[in-house]
């Protein structure tokens, strides 16, 4: 086991090794699956506070945003407070935050307090990270510690949505926050008892935290995730207020894009945007995540076509997990042994994705099981993980370390807020878009000279009047169930068109990705800073 004179963390001299590793576990266990909003109980919160699910999705990605926020000013702090007035501050304010989420009945106050609790999130994580390298890499080996740090951040945010999705099955969707409060306390504890002040405090200019470029930023992220987010809901360009955004958050952005390439003292280094690496690392994990998002896809063809309940659905997605941990194990002999090139690997992972489309094109169907879907949910954990890992190594391979702060700042924008938020909008108005075109195509022969409609019309009927409904209301009810017939149909068909062209471009993906020279070597220590996170 680990000696914690090695690791320096802050514990009292009473404590024992087994202890002070396990209170690391224990501080960031809930913290990886902390959020303002939890997906899983999307439905039950949108009919409780009679709001969107939309409000939800903005509240889930608003956290994502404030992480990015928060991270370029984190060491600061951390080198200025000790560790354990931190960690309390921090853990205390999450509880509140949590409190707060519970009890509101206001969706704006959701999204900022998700905004602001994944603010917070980025000063617990990388507290975390400066200890976790050791832990899960004694070499101070990247590749190694990317495959035990990436599995227990993406594996902590899918459990909170399937506990989500429990508790609010059998309780209530507050009984998540009441849960995660728990868990806080337990680390609020944890510090109390085991931690020691490390260090005085430091005062910090207020002119190193950046207020205005942390402001303007913030601002423009969340203009442009509204935009993404309830585009659909507001028709686009017919509401006032998308319009208005649209204009604002460009400008917003090119504004702070020229305060940082004009200041002496960034907030946030624009040179990972000048590195040729950097950049291709970015392009594949956007698509990485807009591929991964298409669960969108697979949460629709459950509840319409095969009736599963919010529950079902989402513990269908713990086989992402075993997925998680296949693909980091993959990646952490890959990158050790060395002995295949690159591109094999990232061919592989997109094949990945390719079987998972192929798989759900060919097997979906009215007729489908539920089962038949654990195996694709499966791989398309492997390739997500695996992807994720191997370019996160690759954007930093060449990168000077001054500027990892800055690439971990753009990599959360572009991988964990934008992407996920603008594929989500997309696959939503396109099967809407898809969905509408067949329903219309499909009602054009549904009439009574139509044999297979004017039976399924009559044995409906016949069934309504032998439960002794009058004939109007059995004619009504008999018309009612040709329509949903009809909507399955439409929506079945909208699905197998997104998920074959999925199929074709992940393919095609593949097989380019095969004959990319990407580089010569990837196995890369730390640098000194030890900050960059992701």
């Amino acid at each position: 086991m680990i000696k914690m004179v090695q690791l320096g963390l802050p514990v009292r001299k009473w404590v024992p090794d087994w202890l002070a590793l396990a209170s690391v576990f224990i501080v960031i266990l809930p913290v990886t699956m902390l959020n303002g909003s939890y997906t899983g109980s999307m439905l039950e919160v949108s009919n409780t506070l009679g709001t969107n699910t939309e409000d939800i999705t903005m509240g889930y990605y608003a956290a994502s945003a404030g992480m990015a926020v928060a991270y370029p000013i984190v060491p600061k702090i951390l080198d200025s407070f000790s560790a354990k007035f931190h960690l309390l501050c921090n853990l205390v304010l999450q509880f509140f935050l949590s409190w707060i989420c519970a009890r509101s009945q206001n969706v704006d106050v959701l999204i900022v307090c998700s905004f602001v609790i994944g603010f917070m999130k980025g000063f617990l994580m990388l507290w975390f990270i400066r200890y976790a390298q050791t832990i899960f890499s004694p070499k101070k080996i990247r590749s190694e510690f990317y495959s035990y740090f990436y599995p227990l951040v993406y594996g902590g945010g899918q459990l909170s949505m399937v506990l989500t999705a429990e508790l609010a099955y059998h309780y209530n969707w507050k009984y998540m926050y009441y849960f995660m409060m728990a868990l806080l306390l337990l680390s609020i504890l944890t510090v109390i008892v085991c931690y020691r002040h490390n260090r005085p405090l430091k005062s910090i200019p207020l002119s190193e935290l950046h207020i205005r470029e942390m402001f303007l930023i913030s601002v423009a992220l969340l203009m442009l995730m509204y935009v993404f987010n309830y585009g659909k809901v507001l028709d686009w360009m017919a509401s006032e207020k998308i319009r208005w955004y649209i204009v604002i958050a460009p400008v917003l952005v090119a504004f702070f894009i020229w305060i940082q390439r004009h200041s002496r003292k960034p907030y946030v280094s624009l040179m990972p945007l000048y590195h040729t690496k950097t950049i291709i690392g970015y392009f594949y994990m956007m698509l990485v995540m807009f591929f991964s998002t298409s669960t969108t896809l697979l949460t629709n063809y459950l509840s319409v076509i095969l009736k599963v309940d919010t529950t079902h659905t989402y513990s269908l997605y713990i086989f992402l997990l075993p997925g998680y941990v296949l693909g980091a194990f993959i990646c952490f002999w890959w990158f050790r042994w060395q002995r295949w090139r690159f591109r094999f690997l990232i061919a592989g992972g997109m094949g990945c994705f390719v079987v998972f489309f192929g798989i759900l094109y060919f097997g979906i169907s009215p007729d489908s099981t539920y089962e038949m879907l654990y195996f694709p949910v499966f791989l398309r954990g492997v390739g997500m993980l695996t992807l994720i890992i191997a370019f996160a190594l690759f954007a930093v391979e060449d990168l000077n370390p001054k500027f990892l702060l800055s690439n971990a700042f753009f990599l959360i924008i572009f991988r964990s807020v934008l992407t996920p938020i603008a594929a989500t909008s997309f696959y939503s108005n396109v099967l809407y878009h898809l969905e509408q075109k067949y329903m219309f195509s499909l009602s054009e022969t549904m009439t009574e000279v139509d044999p297979l409609s004017s039976m399924k019309f009559s044995q409906a009927l016949t069934s309504n009047l032998s439960q002794g409904h009058g004939y109007m209301e059995a004619t009504q009810l008999a018309t009612s169930t040709l329509y949903t017939t009809l909507q399955q149909q439409s929506l079945l068909l909208a699905l197998k068109e997104m998920l074959g062209w999925l199929f074709i471009v992940t393919l095609v993906i593949a097989v380019i990705s095969r004959f990319i020279p990407f580089h010569k070597t990837i196995r890369v220590t730390f640098a000194k800073t030890g900050d960059d996170m992701v």
